[in-house]
């Protein structure tokens, strides 16, 4: 599909799109509590690499939605911007000092070198021009920041397993303009600057909806840890292959700013 197609699609999807439908309706029990887990492993991510760096970091969330992820990290940041497109999310906007919503889109932001951390969770496979994202979220970003990625898997062991019902389900899902395996986010993060490039694969797990939901009835602990579990085996018999992954990355030390510390 052309470019041009592909941003008429996302027009289409994206800018009136809300997730209210299918929270209320479509997702059960256990995908919800998968959904925090992501959450809770982004947060925690956030929060290690504010030990490192000995400082509150600014975090910028591409495709914020209504800004779920600064509830999780409020407490562990100085600073969070989100970036959502959709007039309907943004209607959610939470009033405190140190939170700012913007309306816009991953290919349009402008930022230079504001952000220690940039999050672009669940979304890059819904933009128009993913490699034109990544390039500007590496020229947000700090000399050494870093940017943390969720996606599903395109090559999932389940997907291959059942190629044809996977296939006709893309098709269905007219608001996933791509469709991302580990490997292209290595490559594309390797082209758009990054280093240190690390990718594990999650939520092996698959169940069928009434298993799912009857699962998801659990307390979060004993979900959380059913899913840690089969994420470990997964990694150890199938590496690379479950329903999910996250591709963390950082931006290179500015070599001047290396010498100049030094000194």
């Amino acid at each position: 599909m052309a470019q041009e197609d592909k941003k008429k699609q996302w027009e289409r999807t994206q800018l009136q799109w809300s997730d209210k439908d299918f929270l209320e309706n479509r997702a059960n029990a256990f995908m919800k509590k998968r959904w925090k887990r992501l959450e809770y492993t982004v947060a925690s991510m956030i929060e290690n690499e504010d030990i490192k760096s000995n400082e509150l970091a600014k975090v910028l969330d591409i495709g914020a939605g209504r800004g779920e992820l600064y509830r999780s990290i409020k407490n562990i940041i100085g600073k969070y911007t989100g970036v959502e497109p959709s007039e309907e999310m943004l209607k959610y906007e939470i009033n405190e000092e140190d939170f700012v919503m913007l309306k816009g889109s991953g290919e349009t932001i402008e930022f230079s070198g504001e952000f220690n951390i940039c999050v672009i969770k669940e979304v890059l496979d819904h933009c128009y021009d993913p490699e034109k994202v990544l390039e500007n979220s590496y020229k947000a970003l700090k000399s050494g920041g870093i940017i943390i990625i969720s996606l599903t898997n395109k090559n999932a062991y389940y997907k291959l397993l059942f190629k044809k019902k996977a296939e006709k389900l893309e098709e269905q899902h007219e608001d996933h303009l791509f469709n991302f395996s580990p490997e292209k986010i290595r490559e594309l993060l390797k082209n758009a600057g990054f280093k240190d490039i690390r990718i594990k694969s999650t939520n092996y797990l698959r169940l069928p909806y009434f298993a799912e939901e009857i699962a998801g009835r659990l307390p979060e602990k004993a979900v959380f840890g059913l899913l840690n579990l089969t994420d470990a085996a997964g990694r150890i018999f199938m590496n690379g292959k479950g329903g999910s992954f996250i591709a963390c990355a950082r931006k290179p030390e500015d070599k001047k700013e290396e010498t100049e510390s030094i000194k």
